[in-house]
């Protein structure tokens, strides 16, 4: 490699590490809002905390699939950035119509949403826990505008580079969470205790904090203020519009079709008793915590992926995926290791029962195998989405996930077909050929992408402009 090169790429992975970094710790500190919830609720009762928890396994998926819908604003804007500063009124017109379709979607998800929180008796769940759970929902749901209208700023300012906003509003909303929690649920200030629900009520109340913090931002910073200046505003065009939701919808669907799957196996799991869904949980809880650092690496590589695919320039476009992809390699053998090393110390975090210890420990193992082959899906699904490429991520995921991991982890875990049933590690050496399968798929169609450009320039690549 010569040093010219060499000197592009130290440059590239300066650039993707001052961005992955910013983003990493905004999904900190959003994951620590649920945390606090959680903790909060507890000192409640075990009803409150059960309410809580299934109403975020209704709420999260619903609310990540419009989070989904509206990630195509990112690499919009990073590819109209790359074109150059001609394209700043595309570039603001994109973010402007990224507010309009979370105001659309805000719509459709409130009344679903309010819908389920009336009707979950006749979904199996018990009277009293159904209450504490609906009111939980019917709180959390005014919240939605608030949430979607900061995802739609913040993938605006992603696809610009500006990754601290996000960050900054992020650890708002958790210094905020913790006295507004205290306050809605145990009543004070004046106001009734709420209990469990009362975490919903709060969480309402941080999205439009959130949401707020990023407009005094973008109010006090004369580039961002120009391009969202009240006299800039129009009316939703149908035809951005129709652009944003043709790159977004097949992202949204892969994004809750890997949802489902995590829950699906949960309920697979379940019958086979307490220990199992324990140790299972564990090993889950931290591969999740785990995920967020290539995931982050997978955010900075959609957006420079996406600014050199609108600099046209196809050395730079490559430069950027190689850094991306040797990043999320060598950030993922680390955790990897520091996973297989301190696999029990980390089990002890969660729970001293010793069976539950002993199996955490074991899946752990299969965590840590997991994360390199994760780390490059991840990543590999970053670098496509900076490509626009959501298709391909949707036919991925389903064939990675739902026609080879969930069918194999099902016969594997609960069934006869290959001997014993393995209970728990069945499903996750499902996983791990899954993710396999799903990185193998993803660098293929990077491959592709690539080969294209060097053949027919970038004629076939759908390029915002």
């Amino acid at each position: 490699m010569s040093s010219t090169r060499r000197q592009a790429y130290l440059i590239e992975l300066r650039s993707q590490i001052q961005l992955a970094i910013p983003a990493l710790l905004a999904q900190v500190a959003m994951v620590s809002m649920g945390f606090v919830d959680m903790v909060m609720t507890g000192r409640v009762g075990p009803e409150d905390m059960a309410a809580v928890a299934l109403a975020g396994s209704l709420w999260i998926p619903l609310v990540l699939f419009c989070q989904g819908l509206l990630l195509a604003v990112t690499p919009s804007v990073a590819q109209l950035r790359g074109a150059g500063s001609n394209k700043e009124a595309e570039i603001g017109h994109t973010i402007r119509q990224g507010f309009w379709l979370a105001l659309i979607l805000s719509v459709p998800l409130i009344i679903i949403v309010y819908w389920l929180s009336f009707h979950l008796e006749e979904l199996g769940v018990e009277a009293y826990l159904a209450r504490l759970t609906g009111e939980y929902l019917r709180f959390i749901v005014w919240g939605a505008p608030g949430y979607l209208l900061f995802i739609a700023m913040r993938c605006g300012m992603e696809g610009m580079a500006l990754m601290r906003p996000a960050m900054f509003a992020g650890f708002v909303g958790l210094f905020c969470n913790i006295p507004a929690n205290y306050i809605m649920i145990f009543g004070k200030l004046g106001l009734p205790a709420l209990g469990g629900p009362g975490t919903g009520a709060a969480t309402a109340f941080v999205y439009w904090m959130m949401f707020l913090t990023m407009v005094v931002y973008a109010v006090r910073q004369k580039k961002l203020y120009q391009l969202l200046r009240p006299s800039a505003w129009e009316l939703p065009r149908w035809s951005s519009l129709r652009k944003l939701t043709a790159i977004g919808f097949p992202g949204a669907f892969a994004m809750l079709f890997e949802v489902t799957l995590f829950s699906t196996v949960a309920l697979l799991i379940a019958p086979l008793g307490a220990i199992q869904v324990a140790g299972h949980q564990v090993a889950l809880n931290f591969s999740s915590l785990v995920f967020m650092v290539p995931m982050s690496i997978g955010t900075a590589a959609t957006i420079r992926t996406g600014f050199a695919l609108g600099q046209r320039s196809q050395a730079a476009v490559m430069t950027a995926t190689r850094a991306a992809l040797c990043l999320g390699v060598c950030m993922a053998i680390c955790t990897a290791i520091c996973t297989i090393l301190f696999r029990e110390q980390i089990a002890h975090i969660y729970n001293d029962n010793p069976e539950v210890l002993g199996l955490a420990a074991h899946l752990l193992l299969f965590a840590g195998t997991y994360q390199i082959t994760d780390a490059l899906q991840v990543v590999g699904v970053g670098i496509l989405r900076g490509y626009n490429d959501t298709r391909a991520i949707l036919c991925f995921t389903l064939i990675s996930y739902w026609c080879i991991a969930l069918p194999l982890g099902y016969s594997l875990g609960r069934t006869c077909l290959w001997g014993e049933p393995m209970g728990p590690q069945g499903f996750w050496i499902a996983f791990l050929v899954g993710v396999s399968t799903a990185a193998v798929l993803m660098l293929s169609r990077i491959r592709i992408m690539e080969r294209s450009i060097t053949l027919h320039g970038f004629s076939r690549i759908r390029i915002a402009s």
